[in-house]
């Protein structure tokens, strides 16, 4: 039987600007991709080779398990070779064998997900992007951005949020189209996209290929997506198709009525007036009257002239640039756009932030009530008395450690996805969203623990000898809610799931408080297990605390506080150890979410 594989090539007629702007054909030969398992290896891709030419869309069909979004991803660099899996064969840029990071430069990649922050409008997704990743001035900028919302046609819903779980936002469509912009805005000459219709109306679906298919025609840009199921209208748009069935290609050349012609060449004859797309994909799973695999020689031959086209397009094309589109903005500028936007998106939060504030005055109210005029020292001072200070001294540094590491631990690990997905088209690096991130989680963490001193201070009766007792008190209180704020990075970082970051980081604190030194004196633990103390803020906190509480003008009463509680640091020993253990806390968040990004990638 003969076959013939063809490889279409289309000319397009463009401007002299939009030619110069350079096009990306992509190229990858002989891909091979085996991952390792407890029952052996498993070949997910067996030796695939093709060609994805700009001005063109194409379309990787299969059905689930078959591949597809596996090659997708070597094709935009996001596996390669580790420990568990191995990698094969060569991808092509014009020519050019490239990294994730030239990848960014030339192209970019719209996940299945749909990951936005809810609290975001469309437009500001949009002016977030484009002040990252374009150059020109703010009107220029504006221009681009309006221009993306009338291509998109999301003008109508510009000022909509994107919406979530809390939130109510834009249609399931509209999202998408969001996403797809997001990436589009600063002009990519290839768009990858993994399964761009998924979960989306008939309507809807027709529309996103449409602007798939404008968008690579009008620039010359090349699109590649995978899908699974098309209706007969977005089927007739593929200008290229391949098929994937375990880890192989049937057929790759040609859309439309093309691949039907091709099938039917050999028994694979489609009914008349039904969906090709929905037959051919009855094909690849086996369902058809006419099996697929009785023709294993055929797919052979099909697979070894498919091979020898693309060999022969590398060796005989010249080698060619791709195109740099990363705007290298700032660090600074960097830092300022992710603060801006964070610092938005706390203001958007209004039941979070009045929450956070009820929460503190409820607490200190609580506290004040509990120990209103609690005694002070004089000649007369009893172990009661004492006790019941140390109580509310030690209470206070629990609950502003809990109060600023809660909402912590529950926004981190959200906004980490979006983190992620920006990181890898590179909007910025880890170390200005971190830092942007921090300075804006700072004005809660030092406003509400200060509000909280405010009030409990004065109802308790706390050492009032001079201003500086009250206002070290309060320092101190913020210093432990930046303990707290950074065991919540720590947890929120090294988790991806924000209710197993709330599982577990509790069962981290626990020993913390135990060995604090106020259930039990720090000096009658067991060796093998006391050094946990120099771990646990609550211990430096409480020593900070109590120095400050205990120490008058004046003569000293016995039984002497301090020496009770064998406090064996001074009060500022002991703030220095609790800044020591935010550092500590907030360097080890930065380098989990480093770590993170490089196993995403």
């Amino acid at each position: 039987m003969q076959m013939k594989v063809d490889v279409e090539e289309r000319t397009y007629t463009q401007s002299p600007m939009t030619q110069a702007k350079s096009s990306v054909d992509i190229v990858f030969q002989d891909i091979k991709y085996t991952i390792k398992t407890k029952q052996g290896n498993k070949e997910l891709l067996k030796g695939v080779s093709g060609i994805c030419k700009s001005g063109q869309v194409t379309a990787i069909l299969g059905s689930s398990g078959a591949g597809k979004t596996t090659l997708l991803n070597i094709l935009s660099k996001r596996i390669s070779s580790n420990k568990n899996s191995i990698l094969e064969g060569q991808v092509l840029a014009n020519h050019n064998p490239y990294n994730l990071n030239e990848f960014a430069q030339f192209a970019t990649y719209v996940m299945q997900d749909d990951i936005l922050l809810e609290s975001m409008t469309v437009k500001e997704c949009f002016e977030f992007a484009v002040n990252l990743k374009s150059k020109g001035t703010q009107v220029e900028k504006e221009v681009k951005v309006a221009q993306m919302l009338k291509k998109l046609r999301l003008e109508r819903c510009q000022n909509t949020f994107v919406g979530g779980l809390f939130i109510k936002g834009i249609s399931g469509g509209e999202r998408k189209r969001t996403s797809i912009g997001y990436e589009l805005i600063s002009n990519p000459s290839c768009i990858f996209l993994d399964e761009p219709t998924s979960g989306l109306d008939s309507f809807t679906a027709y529309s996103i290929i449409n602007l798939l298919k404008a968008y690579a025609v009008e620039n010359n840009n090349t699109v590649v997506f995978t899908i699974h199921q098309p209706s007969g209208d977005i089927w007739n748009m593929f200008d290229n198709v391949m098929m994937l069935v375990n880890g192989k290609f049937i057929y790759q050349g040609q859309g439309g009525m093309n691949v039907v012609k091709h099938f039917s060449s050999f028994g694979f004859t489609c009914p008349i007036h039904s969906n090709p797309a929905d037959y051919l994909m009855s094909i690849m799973h086996g369902e058809s009257e006419v099996n697929i695999n009785n023709y294993p020689k055929y797919f052979e031959q099909y697979d070894l002239q498919l091979r020898q086209i693309v060999s022969s397009e590398i060796n005989h094309s010249q080698k060619g640039d791709f195109p740099h589109r990363i705007i290298h903005t700032s660090l600074i500028y960097q830092i300022s756009q992710i603060a801006l936007r964070q610092l938005r998106i706390l203001k958007r939060n209004p039941i979070l932030l009045r929450a956070r504030l009820g929460q503190s005055v409820i607490i200190a109210l609580f506290i004040g009530l509990i120990y209103l005029d609690i005694p002070k020292p004089t000649e007369h001072y009893t172990i009661r008395d004492i006790t019941d200070k140390n109580g509310v001294l030690f209470f206070f540094t629990i609950s502003m450690f809990m109060m600023t590491l809660n909402p912590c631990m529950l926004t981190f690990p959200s906004q980490k996805q979006v983190f992620l997905r920006e990181e890898n088209s590179k909007l910025y690096s880890v170390f200005p969203y971190f830092i942007g991130r921090l300075i804006v989680d700072l004005i809660p963490t030092v406003i509400f623990p200060f509000i909280s001193s405010c009030i409990a201070y004065w109802m308790i009766g706390l050492n009032n000898d001079n201003a500086g007792k009250f206002f070290f008190f309060a320092f101190t209180v913020i210093i432990q809610s930046l303990c707290g704020l950074g065991i919540g990075y720590l947890g929120g970082s090294a988790f991806s799931d924000a209710k197993l970051a709330i599982a577990v980081t509790p069962l981290m604190i626990m020993p913390f408080m135990l060995f604090a030194g106020f259930y039990k004196n720090a000096k009658d633990y067991a060796s093998w297990i006391g050094w946990i103390q120099y771990l646990s803020p609550f211990k430096y906190a409480f020593n900070a605390l109590a120095h400050n509480e205990y120490t008058y003008d004046g003569p000293t009463y016995n039984p002497d506080p301090i020496a009770l509680l064998d406090l064996d640091l001074s009060k500022w020993e002991a703030i220095a150890c609790l800044a020591g253990i935010f550092g500590i806390a907030i360097i080890f968040s930065f380098m989990f979410l480093s770590l993170v990004k490089k196993k995403v990638q």
